[in-house]
Parts: structure tokens; C-alpha cells; sequence
């Protein structure tokens, strides 16, 4: 009772710091700093129940009282998982508080934008046409100048406060707390479920929470993260690491020996001169992009402001008036459509990633009793799968590194593995036989008795066998992380999509319309011909160059390829919660779930440098992500069938034919004409775009001038649809789905090779359930599947009907 006494008297200070007028101003900021946002409702601790909450709805919640209530196991403090419990509804509420405000803040970032960027280029537009009409008598100036005056202020303000706060670096920073969140709240269900919590856990819980508050605060007034910080430094969401005692007494080495502290050493020294110090250059060259084009978007919408408001005065009120808002939009294209801000504090947060591992890798090394420590070889193999590498490989960056002298490491030896050092498992300071799991809280608790090994085989009494579930659950915990990771990464380049596509077909239909002005006043005596040209064809420019890149690295595309990765680390994760809940796990399955893990992070790299996948093969192929499947060693004493029969397997062998001939080959066809049709239009933006700037230059000019206005206006127009073709129709991302499912087909086709090559029944997977989950795969009914199957013994080559009835 000492430590919910000690919670009570903390709240009692919070409240009464934040409410007495004798209180501290400092007293204050404490207060408000230990939680950052006034929503989480679990600041008044006093509020402490003796059972979990959950932010679902009532009904949903009432059918899962009996299995939320506090266990009843006497092994279990009853007032430590009811603090545990508090702590977990706190966490969950976070979880969901942090991806409603990334929403809304992302929704800023889009918006105000495309918002800005419109009304950048209307007053842009409405120069010109002042500047056009100048001599004209009668027309309306004044009216047009103070509108153009009007809409560059406006711009300028929104600028100026879109600027200040980043909101997609905003978006980035709510996206990473959800999901370390997330994380934590899997290792305190974790304990929960098969652990014995100790109030040792509920302080160190609660610490983890308030650590991840100050890193990742809710508010924007007072707390915000700076956003142009004087010096990059990684981002920091852990407590502080402490040493345990020291129990000299211990002789047991835990999985630990000098070869492996050596090897740790080394990942230690490879992580600081490479990874880390990479990620924070990275992040300095992004900060002072984000800082000069944060300068410059308000300054060249003020200047316009400026131009807009002497128009018909001065020759260069008609420059800035136009050639100010052109600038700007441009501008504010690269900074938020770009999302520089996002870009700096993944880099930020990357550092801190690998800041984290050592760490971790040091607090052990550190920790002299030898027992106190993670276990070694479970340690190890974490370390690997954070850096996305084999055990193997692992050792052979450890060893390249004590090789080299100094710090003349030439290779991003950890970064190569898993190419993008964004996989951050939840707090690699913490390694046990646990689950993590990122499904709601209700409906995660129903399956807690399942995840408890009941097989006698599994008792966490035999040695060998514990250390076989440290480690599944261990590859667990890697593989929903990697979840979340790909489903933020895959937001932020859908985010890069829609912003590029809007903010460029803007830049381009305002180029048209400029250079359709300046020709419609190319005889008019006075018209600042000079001026449209030079804006049109710059914006003309500037939109080339922005679709060179974004048709290079195709948004579209690379959200599908997110989203698949998302999806299939999912189906790995069912893989492995089954096999800890029913089968009987052995070190062979460890190997062949850290082989799946490695084979999706080589189909579907995260980084767009050096390692993106093709957009444009030479040769359409079905996309691969499963490991190469290698046959066990027969025993032909075997006689038992396993749920085989001949009839089985010539089944089995039709629908292989019926998947090559048909599905497979559909789908690499239809891949093949949208490759065919993505190319053309990835050539034609640019190209279009390009030739409007070459028109844009030559009008007015005699000779030229029939097809400069022609290029200047027509290419603009055509630019605009083939863009909005080929990115708003999502071209790239139709290919990417196409080859997926190819490799959906392909891979059916060698699961069932792989079966039927096996000679030893036994060693396959049983027959009948592996005829049901082939069924399933296609979406059919066993009775459709063998129908299918006898349909094409008959028919040869001439099937009519596709395998699949899903898609």
C-alpha cells in the first residue's frame, strides 16, 4: 500500500500545483510537463479502480468483464495489476489520442497547402492580368491590385504560422508516439498475461510513459518540439537506464561468453561512426533545407504583396507582383508537398533509434552479475532482427569492424541488412518470453489463456525449450513492429502523392493560363510580354523537375508496396501466435520465421536510395517474398499417409497447372500493360511540361509565335491530364498490385510443389488441411476446388476458369 499511497500523494501535488494560486510558476510547468496534454483523462489518479478500462464502447465492453477483471491467481499481487491495469488504460488511451491529433495535424499539412498554394497562384494570375490590362481604359485596376494585394497578405500570414509549426514534422512525431505506445502497451499486457508483475513494473511503466510524453508532446503552445533546432540530436523516449546490484555469487553465464560481449562491442562501435552519425547528417542537411525554404516562402508572397499593391507604377511592381507568386508556390510545393519537416524528424528519430540500441547493448555489457542480464543468445539474435540481419551476418559486420582500425569502417554495414533503420523494437533494454501484439485491448484479453504454453513440452522448466519460445516471441515482437512501420511509412508516401500531384498540376494550369495572357496581349502596346513569359516558363520548369522525381520514384506505387508489407507481416505474425498457441515450437521454426522476416524486408525495402525496387523492369516478374522452401530428409520408413492420397495429389497438381496457365499468367499480362501504359505517361509529364516552358519563352516573337502559343498553352493542359492520369489514377500502384498477385500465385504454386515433392508423407504438411487452406486461398469451397481440378485434367491447355475467385 506504500506505492498507491505514494501515486495518491503525487496526484494530490499535481492537482494542487496546478489549481492554488500560492503555488510556484514552476510547480506549474511540472505539473503540465509530466503529462504534456490536458486530454489524457488519467491525470486524476484518484481515480484508481480495480479493473481495466478500455476506450471501446460500452456494449462491446460489458461481454468482456469476466475475462478483464484482475486474475485471481494467488502467485499475483491483487494491488499490482491493479496499478498495472491503470497504467495499461493510460497507454491505451494515448495510442488513440496520438493518431486522432497525427490526423488532424496531417490534414493541416494537406490542406493549408494546397489551401496556400491556390491562393499563391490566383493573386500570382490576377497581377498579370493587371499588368496586362494596364492601358486599357476603363479597367478595373484598383480592384484587381487590392484583391492581388489581399491574397498575398493572407498567403504570407498562413505561411508564416504553417512554417513555425511543421505540421507534417508534427504528423511524423504523432505517428512514432502511437506506435511506441503501442509497443508498451503489448509489454505490460505481456506481463500481465504470463508474467508475475512486480511494483518494480508498474514504476518502470510508468516512467516509459511519461518519458514517451516529453518526447513526444501533444500540445503546440509552450511544449512544442523546436522545429529548427540550433544543434541535431537524436530523439530521446526512454528512461534512464539504471544498473541493478551486482550479484558476484552468480556463475551461470546465461547465454552469455566473451566472444558474444566482443561481437556487441563491435555493434556498438559500428552503430555510433556509421548509423547514427549518418542519420544525424542527414538531419542537418534536411533542417537547413527546411529553414531556407521556411525563409523564403513568406518572403517571396510578401514581395509579391508588395508588387501587387504599385502595379501600373513601376516596371518592377510587375516582377514581383508575378514573378513572386510563381516563386512561392514552387516554394511551398518542395517544403510541404515534399515534406521536408516529416523528413527531418524521421532522420531525428532514426538517430534516436540507433542511440537507443547502444544503449541497450552497453546497460548489459555494464551489468557485471551475469544472471541480471537479457539472456545472450535471445539478445543476439534481437539485436539482428533490429537491424534486419541474420545471426550469420550479424557476427560478420562485428567482425568486419574489429578488423579496420579506428574508425575506418567504410560500409553502413547494420543499415544494409534491413535497409532503413526505422525498424525500432519497443525497447531493446527488455528481452523475455513475451507477446506483443497491436490488436485493441478488449480483444487481446480473450486470448491471453491461449498464448500461455499448456503442452507439457513447452513448460518453461525445460531449459531448451523456454529458450526456443524467448525467441519466437522475440521475432514476434520484431515482425509488429515492422507492421507498424510499414503502415506510417506507407501514410507518409501516399501523403507525397496526393500533395505532389495537386500542388503540380496547379503550377502547371497556372503556367498555361499565364502564357494563354501573354498571348492575348502580345499586341497590346505596353503589355509586360517579358514578365508572363519568364513566369510561365519558369513554372513550367519548376513542375518538369518535380515530375521527373515523382515519376522516378512513383508515390502510388510505393504505398502499394507498403501496404502489401504491412499485410503480409501480419499474416507472419498469425503464423507465429499459432504455433506458440498449439503446436510445439523447436529452433527450426525459429530459423524459418527469421528467414520469412528477412525474405519480406528484401521484397519490400523501406528506403528510396540505392535499394527501391524497379519501377520500370525490363521484365514483368512476379514479386517474391517468401524464402527459398528446401527439402527435409526423407525416412521412407514412414508408411502413415497424413491425410494423402494419390487422388490428393494429382488434385493438387491440376490446380498447379490451372494457377500457371491462368491466374498467374492474367496477372503478369495485365502487370505488363500497366507497366506499358506508366511508362508512356511517366515520359509525357515531363516532356509536356518541358515544351510548355520552351512556348512560354518564344511568345511574341513573329516568327515563332503561332506554335509558341500552342506549346505555351495547350502543353500545360495536356501535362495536367496525363498527370492526373498517371498519378491521381494511381498507375504505378495498379502495377505494383498486379505483380503482387502474380507473386501470390507463384508463391501457391511452389507451397504446393513443395508438398508434393516431399517423398515422406509425414514430413508435409497434412493433407487434408492443406487441401482446405489452398481452398481458402482461392476463396472456394473444397467441392468448387475439386471440381476446378477435374475440370482441367479434362480440358488440357483450353481452361476456361480461373483458380482464384478472391481476385
Amino acid at each position: 500500500m506504500d506505492a498507491m499511497a505514494a501515486i495518491n500523494q503525487a496526484s494530490s501535488f499535481l492537482c494542487s500545483s496546478s489549481s492554488s494560486s500560492s503555488s510556484s510558476s514552476s510547480h506549474r510547468e511540472v505539473a503540465r510537463a509530466s503529462l504534456q496534454f490536458p486530454k489524457i483523462q488519467t491525470n486524476g489518479l484518484t481515480t484508481l479502480i480495480p479493473k481495466i478500462q478500455s476506450n471501446m464502447g460500452l456494449v462491446e465492453e460489458m461481454d468482456q468483464f469476466s475475462r478483464i477483471t484482475v486474475p485471481k491467481n494467488p502467485s499475483k499481487n491483487p494491488e499490482v495489476m491493479e496499478k498495472l491495469y491503470v497504467v495499461l488504460e493510460a497507454v491505451s488511451d494515448r495510442v488513440e489520442m496520438h493518431k486522432n491529433i497525427g490526423e488532424q495535424r496531417n490534414n493541416w499539412n494537406s490542406l493549408l497547402l494546397t489551401s496556400i498554394n491556390t491562393i499563391t497562384l490566383s493573386a500570382a494570375t490576377m497581377a498579370a492580368i493587371s499588368a496586362a490590362i494596364t492601358t486599357v481604359p476603363g479597367a478595373p485596376l484598383e480592384a484587381l491590385n487590392l484583391s492581388s494585394t489581399f491574397m498575398y497578405l493572407a498567403a504570407t500570414g498562413m505561411l508564416v504560422i504553417m512554417n513555425k509549426i511543421q505540421p507534417s514534422q508534427l504528423a511524423e512525431e504523432q505517428r512514432n508516439a502511437a506506435r511506441l505506445f503501442k509497443q508498451l502497451e503489448s509489454e505490460i499486457k505481456t506481463k500481465v498475461a504470463i508474467g508475475n508483475p512486480t511494483l518494480s513494473d508498474v514504476n518502470e511503466a510508468m516512467k516509459k510513459v511519461l518519458a514517451i510524453d516529453r518526447a513526444y508532446p501533444l500540445p503546440l503552445l509552450g511544449v512544442m518540439l523546436e522545429k529548427f533546432p540550433a544543434k541535431v540530436e537524436p530523439a530521446v523516449w526512454w528512461p534512464e537506464k539504471r544498473r541493478t546490484s551486482a550479484n558476484e555469487g552468480q556463475h551461470d553465464r546465461n547465454g552469455w561468453s566473451l566472444e558474444l560481449e566482443e561481437e556487441m562491442r563491435e555493434i556498438i562501435r559500428v552503430l555510433e561512426v556509421k548509423d547514427k552519425a549518418d542519420y544525424l547528417r542527414l538531419g542537418e542537411k534536411a533542417l537547413k533545407l527546411n529553414k531556407g525554404l521556411a525563409m523564403a516562402g513568406p518572403v517571396l508572397t510578401g514581395l509579391g504583396a508588395i508588387g501587387s499593391a504599385f502595379l501600373g507604377s513601376s516596371p518592377w511592381a510587375m516582377v514581383l507582383g508575378t514573378m513572386a507568386g510563381a516563386m512561392a508556390s514552387v516554394v511551398n510545393t518542395v517544403q510541404h508537398g515534399g515534406q521536408v519537416g516529416m523528413v527531418f524528424e524521421m532522420y531525428r528519430s532514426n538517430a534516436g533509434f540507433f542511440k537507443l540500441m547502444m544503449e541497450s547493448i552497453e546497460s548489459n555489457l555494464n551489468e557485471r552479475d551475469v544472471e541480471s542480464r537479457e539472456n545472450g543468445e535471445v539478445f543476439e539474435m534481437k539485436v539482428a532482427l533490429q537491424l534486419g540481419r541474420s545471426l550469420s551476418e550479424l557476427r560478420e559486420v562485428a567482425a568486419s569492424s574489429s578488423s579496420r582500425d579506428g574508425r575506418a569502417i567504410e560500409e553502413d554495414n547494420t543499415r544494409a541488412g534491413l535497409n532503413f533503420p526505422k525498424i525500432r523494437i519497443s525497447n531493446p533494454s527488455i528481452i523475455a518470453p513475451k507477446i506483443v501484439s497491436n490488436i485493441g485491448l478488449v480483444e487481446e484479453m480473450d486470448k491471453f489463456s491461449r498464448f500461455i504454453p499448456k503442452n507439457p513440452s513447452k513448460s518453461p522448466k525445460v531449459c531448451r525449450d523456454r529458450e526456443v519460445m524467448e525467441k519466437l516471441y522475440v521475432i514476434l515482437e520484431a515482425v509488429l513492429d515492422r507492421v507498424e512501420m510499414h503502415k506510417n511509412v506507407g501514410e507518409q508516401r501516399n501523403d507525397w502523392n496526393s500533395l505532389l500531384l495537386t500542388s503540380i498540376n496547379t503550377i502547371t494550369l497556372s503556367a498555361a493560363t499565364m502564357a494563354g495572357i501573354a498571348a492575348a496581349v502580345a499586341t497590346t502596346p505596353g503589355a509586360p510580354m517579358e514578365v508572363l513569359k519568364l513566369s510561365s516558363s519558369f513554372m513550367y520548369l519548376a513542375a518538369t523537375g518535380l515530375l521527373v522525381i515523382m515519376n522516378k520514384i512513383q508515390p502510388s506505387q510505393l504505398v502499394e508496396e507498403q501496404r502489401n508489407a504491412a499485410r503480409l507481416f501480419k499474416q507472419l505474425e498469425s503464423e507465429i501466435r499459432t504455433k506458440i498457441a498449439i503446436g510445439n515450437p523447436t529452433l527450426g521454426d525459429v530459423n524459418e520465421a527469421m528467414k520469412k522476416v528477412l525474405a519480406i524486408d528484401r521484397a519490400y525495402p523501406l528506403p528510396l536510395l540505392g535499394v527501391m525496387l524497379e519501377k520500370f523492369p525490363a521484365k514483368v516478374e512476379p514479386a517474391v517474398w517468401w524464402p527459398e522452401k528446401r527439402r527435409t530428409s526423407a525416412n521412407k520408413h514412414q508408411n502413415d499417409k497424413n491425410g494423402w492420397s494419390v487422388e490428393l495429389e494429382e488434385e493438387m497438381r491440376d490446380i498447379i497447372r490451372v494457377l500457371e496457365v491462368k491466374d498467374k499468367d492474367d496477372y503478369l499480362r495485365l502487370g505488363k500493360k500497366a507497366l506499358k501504359l506508366n511508362k508512356a505517361l511517366a515520359i509525357a509529364g515531363p516532356l509536356l511540361t518541358g515544351l510548355g516552358a520552351i512556348g512560354s519563352a518564344f511568345l511574341g516573337s513573329s516568327p515563332h509565335d503561332s506554335w509558341a502559343v500552342v506549346l505555351g498553352i495547350m502543353a500545360g493542359a495536356m501535362a495536367s491530364v496525363a498527370n492526373t492520369v498517371e498519378h491521381g489514377g494511381q498507375v504505378g500502384m495498379v502495377f505494383e498490385m498486379y505483380r503482387s498477385n502474380a507473386g501470390f500465385f507463384k508463391m501457391m504454386e511452389e507451397s504446393i510443389e513443395s508438398n508434393l515433392k516431399e517423398r515422406n508423407e509425414e514430413s508435409r504438411e497434412n493433407g487434408e488441411v492443406f487441401e482446405m487452406k489452398v481452398a481458402l486461398q482461392l476463396g472456394r469451397s473444397l467441392s468448387e476446388l475439386r471440381d476446378v481440378a477435374a475440370s482441367s485434367s479434362k480440358k488440357g491447355k483450353d481452361i476456361e476458369e480461373f483458380g482464384s475467385k478472391l481476385f
